[in-house]
Parts: structure tokens; C-alpha cells; sequence
């Protein structure tokens, strides 16, 4: 009795559908026997592979072996860290908007703004970047009128911003997004029972005043 072939429709391309057959000598082999040539009766075989154009070594219902050793090695790979860009969009804009309300402190301390800045705010609330150059320009300009220390921290970052600092009477702020600077003139409101709530007023409109307690939404200028 011979081996008996038929054709196969696995996926991995086994030539064999049986579980084995005899050889020329009449001993019965297993299938894995059979499919490597009668080498051993582990299954390992040559094969050809569609995907790598050759024939290459297959294992016995297991498919391409180097297709296999790509597969795992790629699933092993460790994974490039994914740079955020949320968090770097954040950054930026914060230092964008603290530039801003530096020069509004400017526009209100001086009544109006050169013509110099005024193209610089308008470069800023088109949210385009400054040149190192403008920045240092900017910085002789803003000094005259704001004090340097603001200017070295918010506007020139030369200084650490201080961000953690303390939100109190007299602070110069601004709301996390957005620009206009704003004083805290007071603290615990009269027509209230609450003791968190804090008074702030608009630089560009002192006769816009309102009460707030959530601290956690304003930055600290000065």
C-alpha cells in the first residue's frame, strides 16, 4: 500500500493531508517524516513561501519560519516613546499668552503701545512665533514701563516663571487661556459666607470686577 497524497488547502502549504504513509520499504512514516524528506520526524520542511518569494523552511502546520521569526521579532520590538504633542502645544501656548498679557501691562501702564509691540501683539494673537532677535528687542522696549522682574520671567524666561506662586492681594494675573492681565484687589467678599473667594479686576477695564475661587484657572504674573 503506497502513500496516498491529496491536495491540501492549508494556509501554510502542507503537501500532505494524511497523518502518514509507508516508505519505499514498506515501513509506515509519519506525516512529519514524509514532509522533510525522511530526514527526521520532526516536520521540518522546505517549502515555498508567497510572501518571501522562495522556498524556505516550514514547520509542520506552523507556516514560514522566517516569515514566523519577522513576526515575533516585530511584536518583541520595544515601542519608540510618542513624543506629546499635547503636552508641547500646552507649553507653548502658555509662554505665548504670558507675552501677551506682558505687553497689555505695558499698554495700560503707558496709555498706548509703540509701534514696534503693537506688531509684536499682533504677530502673538496670530499665533506666530517671535525671533530670538524680536524677543531681545521686545525686552529693552517693555522694561522702560514694566518691572524687570516680570519682564525677565514672563517675557524673556531668563528667569524661572515661579509658576507655584502665591495667588494673593496685589498679584498681577491671568486666566489660564487667556491673555488680558487682570490685579486681585481683594479677598473674602462681603455679600458672602465663603472665605476662598478673591476680587479681581480687569487692567484694560477697572470697572470690571468680579469674585472668584477658582484660583486653579488663573496664572500668577507677579
Amino acid at each position: 500500500m503506497g502513500y496516498r497524497r491529496q491536495k491540501s488547502y492549508s494556509r501554510y502549504n502542507n503537501r500532505f493531508a494524511t497523518t502518514g504513509g509507508y516508505d519505499s520499504t514498506g515501513r509506515w512514516r509519519s506525516e512529519a517524516w514524509h514532509m522533510d524528506g525522511g530526514a527526521n520526524d520532526e516536520g521540518w520542511h522546505q517549502a515555498y513561501c508567497n510572501r518571501c518569494g522562495k522556498e524556505t523552511e516550514h514547520g509542520r502546520g506552523s507556516g514560514c519560519v522566517p516569515c514566523g521569526d519577522r513576526l515575533i521579532a516585530a511584536k518583541n520590538r520595544p515601542k519608540a516613546k510618542a513624543k506629546s504633542f499635547n503636552t508641547d502645544w500646552k507649553a507653548k501656548e502658555a509662554v505665548r499668552l504670558d507675552r501677551m498679557a506682558v505687553i497689555g501691562i505695558y499698554e495700560v501702564n503707558a496709555g498706548s503701545l509703540p509701534s514696534f509691540l503693537e506688531s509684536l501683539k499682533e504677530q502673538l494673537s496670530k499665533k506666530k512665533n517671535l525671533s530670538s532677535k524680536q524677543i531681545e528687542v521686545g525686552a529693552e522696549v517693555l522694561s522702560s514701563i514694566v518691572d524687570q522682574d516680570i519682564v525677565d520671567r514672563v517675557w524673556s524666561r531668563t528667569s524661572p516663571r515661579k509658576s507655584d506662586a502665591e495667588f494673593k492681594i496685589g498679584s498681577i494675573v491671568r486666566m489660564k487661556y487667556a491673555c488680558d492681565p487682570r490685579v486681585v484687589t481683594g479677598k473674602n467678599c462681603p455679600y458672602s459666607r465663603r472665605t476662598d473667594e478673591f476680587e479681581v479686576k480687569s487692567m484694560y477695564h477697572s470697572n470690571h470686577t468680579n469674585w472668584i475661587s477658582d484660583t486653579e484657572n488663573y496664572v500668577v504674573i507677579k
